[in-house]
């Protein structure tokens, strides 16, 4: 069919129908396939990869192969139609009546029907046949091009002034189909063959193929000239070219079961010999897996005693050496990393005893020096001046010498407790107590050796009974946190001590509002004579929470605290309520127990 070039090609006139066209080269048209790699998960196999890369390069190799037969053949064939196209129109245009066609212009008159019944009309279209009928691919056409300014009296179209129409004459489809065919003397506004007829007075061919609704052709124009020369006309053919079409479809089909047969038959004899070829490889690196994990005694899957032995016997060879090297070389360092770490061990072992002897003694000279001062002081006043000083006076004398003396005592009793705790030999010989009346009484032991400035609040909300307690560990549990809360709280205030009960277990809560404690020091506050940054001068020997924590670990209790450095720190004892064993016939809380 004809093409409207003025619409996509703008290369031919195009028809009355005014079909659209597209410009479709025959080309191949090849996605390209991009694969993103994905994050790697676990090895790929040599196997994979060898059939990945036998996928990628056949079909690389078969894709190009294919492209360049492809474009050759469709290359050569447009180039055969092109010059069947080429020899068509040149003959045709030798069988032209230019001087008849020139004429029927001027004096022919349309019919009915919009074409004509002058036999000058009929003479052309038999021309015309005759062609068709030697190529019945060919399709003729002929027309006019001129300026529309010119004096064109035949014109019945409108185009725009200052640029060129065309006129149609004949065309050979008006014997086959006159919805397809120009009608005598339509015009239209010039396309690119026109103008390139019309300016150079040349030979006019379309590049490529194109399609419009009525199939796929190849068009070409050339001028017709009179007796003197002068191009009076213009003579267009149209050649059907589906079966070029049809030509690239069969090639595709066919190269594409072509590339499935061969891929499938060149993939399955990859896949075996890679196979071949992989599988020692396979039991080689197993082999290797279980040697890195550890397992020396792992053979080599491989039979060394081959008869024609490879690169694999050779490498099954050296691994059975390295094997033996590497056992021997980690036995040797893990002899050197064992003795490393026992001199390190002991090393550090000596260092904390070293450390922990020099706190102690610092500590303990430092603690007993106070009280032997104060015991000499008050002892040399007695002996030099005793006859002179009055009874109150020597009964301070004495009082502060039994302050000292029970002030070394209790040292030496932490110290003593410490060292049983940490040979694991502090006994636990729990009892009934009267709760209330136990820590009553030390309550008004302490309060007797407080100043004004402090007092003890002991409340005491349980209504547990008699309990089940070593008398002499909750003693240091609870003198221990109270002598703490009072010591630390150098600016005086009340001390709360409350006891409570639920069903399963004894809690005790005692809060000071003192200096607190700093929250670097938390996390050390229960080990061996560790003291808090803030303690400045308050004496202490940092054993008294290290024997509280002792004390309520053999009781399978749990102690904890809150503490904000300069308001206050509350500790929190929970001990559980256990059933006791039968108590002593003859303790005092033995007979207790008994009464109803």
């Amino acid at each position: 069919m004809r093409l409207s070039y003025r619409c996509a090609l703008s290369a031919l006139p195009a028809r009355k129908f005014k079909h659209t066209v597209q410009h479709q080269p025959l080309k191949p048209q090849f996605k390209t396939i991009s694969t993103a790699l994905s994050q790697r998960i676990k090895p790929v196999s040599l196997r994979v990869k060898l059939l990945v890369g036998f996928s990628v390069v056949f079909s690389v190799v078969f894709a190009g192969a294919f492209y360049w037969f492809y474009t050759f053949t469709i290359d050569k064939t447009i180039s055969r139609l092109k010059t069947d196209m080429r020899y068509t129109l040149e003959g045709a245009a030798k069988g032209v009546d230019v001087d008849e066609l020139e004429a029927l212009y001027h004096t022919g008159k349309p019919n009915a029907a919009g074409f004509s019944d002058d036999p000058r009309y009929y003479n052309q279209l038999a021309w015309f046949e005759t062609v068709h009928r030697i190529e019945p691919r060919a399709w003729l056409y002929s027309y006019r091009v001129m300026p529309v300014s010119g004096q064109n009296q035949r014109a019945r179209g409108t185009v725009p002034a200052d640029q060129l129409e065309i006129v149609y004459l004949v065309d050979l489809w008006a014997n086959y189909d006159a919805a397809k065919a120009a009608r005598f003397l339509e015009t239209e506004r010039a396309g690119r063959a026109a103008y390139y007829v019309y300016n150079y007075q040349a030979l006019f061919e379309t590049p490529n193929i194109y399609r419009d609704r009525w199939g796929s052709w190849l068009s070409a124009a050339m001028p017709l000239r009179d007796d003197d020369g002068n191009v009076v006309a213009v003579l267009g053919l149209d050649i059907q070219a589906d079966y070029v079409l049809q030509v690239q479809t069969a090639i595709r089909n066919r190269v594409l079961i072509a590339f499935i047969i061969t891929y499938a038959i060149l993939f399955v004899l990859i896949y075996g010999l890679s196979g071949i070829l992989t599988q020692r490889l396979s039991r080689l690196t197993h082999s290797a897996q279980r040697i890195s994990a550890g397992d020396y005694s792992t053979p080599m899957e491989l039979n060394t005693n081959n008869r024609y032995p490879d690169e694999f016997n050779t490498l099954a060879e050296v691994f059975e050496s390295m094997i033996h090297s590497i056992r021997t070389r980690e036995q040797l360092i893990k002899e050197g990393k064992q003795t490393e770490y026992e001199i390190r061990l002991a090393l550090q072992q000596e260092r904390e005893l070293n450390e922990l002897k020099s706190r102690f003694v610092s500590m303990v000279s430092h603690e007993l020096r106070t009280p032997l001062t104060v015991l000499r002081t008050s002892l040399e006043l007695l002996e030099r001046y005793g006859h002179l000083a009055s009874e109150e006076r020597k009964q301070q004398y004495f009082q502060r010498s039994r302050v000292a003396i029970e002030t070394m005592t209790q040292l030496l009793e932490d110290v003593l407790t410490i060292g049983k705790a940490e040979a694991g030999k502090l006994d636990f010989q729990p009892d009934l107590i009267d709760l209330d009346r136990f820590c009553r009484g030390i309550v008004d032991e302490m309060q007797l050796g407080l100043g004004a400035n402090h007092a003890i609040a002991f409340r005491y909300s349980a209504d547990c009974g008699l309990l089940y307690f070593d008398p002499g560990l909750l003693r240091s549990i609870l003198t221990n946190l109270l002598s703490n809360a009072v010591k630390y709280s150098p600016g005086g205030g009340i001390i709360d001590f409350c006891i409570s009960c639920s069903e399963d277990q004894i809690i005790f809560e005692i809060t000071d509002r003192g200096i607190g404690i700093p929250r670097d020091d938390q996390a050390m506050l229960f080990e061996m004579f560790h003291r808090a940054r803030n303690v400045s001068t308050i004496r202490g020997t940092g054993l008294g929470l290290a024997i509280v924590k002792e004390a309520v670990a053999q009781h399978s209790g749990k102690v904890t605290f809150t503490s904000q450095e300069g308001v206050g720190t509350t500790f929190i004892v929970r001990l559980p309520l256990k059933s006791s064993p039968s108590p002593d016939p003859n303790s005092e809380n033995a007979e207790k127990v008994k009464r109803p």
